[in-house]
């Protein structure tokens, strides 16, 4: 019986994990499956030992306030390589920690497949050789990656962009209205905080802020909060109880909602690019903190945050970082919302980044690709 450790450790490497190895167990249903993961992995049939709920976090200075406990973690990955011995590692992204767990599995003759490449075409290029030096299989997710890393003299397999398999509304727009109860008078805005604790906290406050501005400038706009899988929706309640701006709660219908949306405020991360192939219009933000923030913008030169962006090489969709102000998101929003010629420019900008991605099929096409490894 063939082994496999995976690790994932956010709720975007769980969903595209997850999805690769429902497709992969299809060729080998005995296939032994450990390691970290959220609710998809584990419906493959992993055996977890860590949630991404565990796991996710970012930011350099949030990372060393708990450096013991995700040391702890990697020392415990470590162990079950030497215990396990699985076949194959299959890495998913979060390659602070992945790729240090990479150079393990190198060093015990255990071979490598790195799913959905570090962003090191965007930063941390140095990052580039201890890809070159641990990883025996690169999947990348964008075309122009495979030419980035062939110029780096890494050799990256490209199988299309995933979230194109899985990001696409189930229900028209008269459906969402009826099952979440929506105003049918009324234009929609989803509010995206983040799929993570410490972003939760940071992002509402300047969410429920930018609402209750824009109820001020017209009353006819329904805010939508649609939570991650990894979110409960604990931290969202003191906030709904002390507001004046029509904000409703929406739990495991994110596609549905963000699609029949009319606008949205979206947190840096993955869901900025689900946004654009729902073709909602949307401004990316992200409320980081100062060293974060310092190290990013100056050290490591870090000009775009929002995906769409940074794949187009350029600020194709509008972006607020740091110094963001409620009343600044505010005043965008009410922009492009009231103003025909700007809504259509970024509409048509989000038709040329879903144009970008390729064609469906790449979770199938990965699977297959991992099975011949194994």
């Amino acid at each position: 019986m063939r082994k496999l450790l995976i690790i994932a450790g956010e709720a975007s490497g769980d969903l595209h994990g997850g999805n690769v190895l429902l497709e992969l167990i299809k060729y080998r249903p005995d296939l032994e499956i450990f390691g970290t993961g959220g609710d998809l992995i584990a419906k493959a049939g992993a055996r977890l030992l860590y949630r991404v709920e565990d796991l996710a976090v970012i930011g350099f200075s949030e990372v060393a306030k708990r450096y013991s406990y995700y040391k702890g973690i990697f020392d415990q990955m470590v162990k079950a390589l030497d215990e396990e011995r699985p076949d194959v590692v299959l890495l998913v992204d979060y390659p602070g920690f992945n790729l240090k767990l990479a150079a393990e599995a190198k060093k015990r003759g255990i071979k490598v497949i790195y799913y959905v490449a570090p962003q090191v075409w965007a930063w941390k290029k140095n990052r580039i050789e201890a890809i070159k030096q641990t990883v025996d299989e690169l999947i990348v997710l964008f075309p122009f990656e495979v030419d980035f890393f062939q110029r780096e003299g890494v050799t990256a397999h490209c199988f299309g962009h995933p979230l194109l398999d899985v990001v696409k509304p189930n229900l028209d727009k008269t459906s969402v209205i009826n099952k979440w109860s929506l105003n049918p008078e009324k234009k929609y805005i989803s509010m995206l905080p983040g799929s993570r604790r410490n972003e939760i906290s940071k992002h509402l406050p300047l969410l429920f802020q930018t609402a209750e501005i824009l109820n001020s400038y017209q009353d006819n706009l329904q805010f939508i909060i649609p939570l991650a899988p990894t979110v409960g929706n604990e931290p969202i309640r003191p906030f709904l109880n002390n507001t004046k701006a029509d904000i409703k709660i929406v739990e495991g219908d994110t596609y549905n909602v963000v699609a029949h949306s009319d606008f949205a405020l979206v947190a840096s991360g993955t869901a900025t690019l689900e946004t654009a192939i729902l073709q909602t219009p949307l401004i990316v933000f992200y409320k980081s903190s100062l060293i974060t923030y310092i190290i990013g913008k100056y050290f490591l030169r870090i000009k775009l945050i929002g995906l769409p962006n940074i794949i187009a090489e350029e600020e194709l969709v509008p972006e607020n970082q740091r110094f963001v102000s409620p009343k600044k998101m505010a005043e965008d929003v009410r922009v492009y919302l009231n103003q025909d010629e700007e809504y259509s420019r970024i509409k048509n900008n989000l038709a040329r980044i879903k144009d970008d991605l390729g064609h469906p099929g790449a979770y199938t096409k990965t699977a297959r690709f991992i099975d011949s490894i194994l």
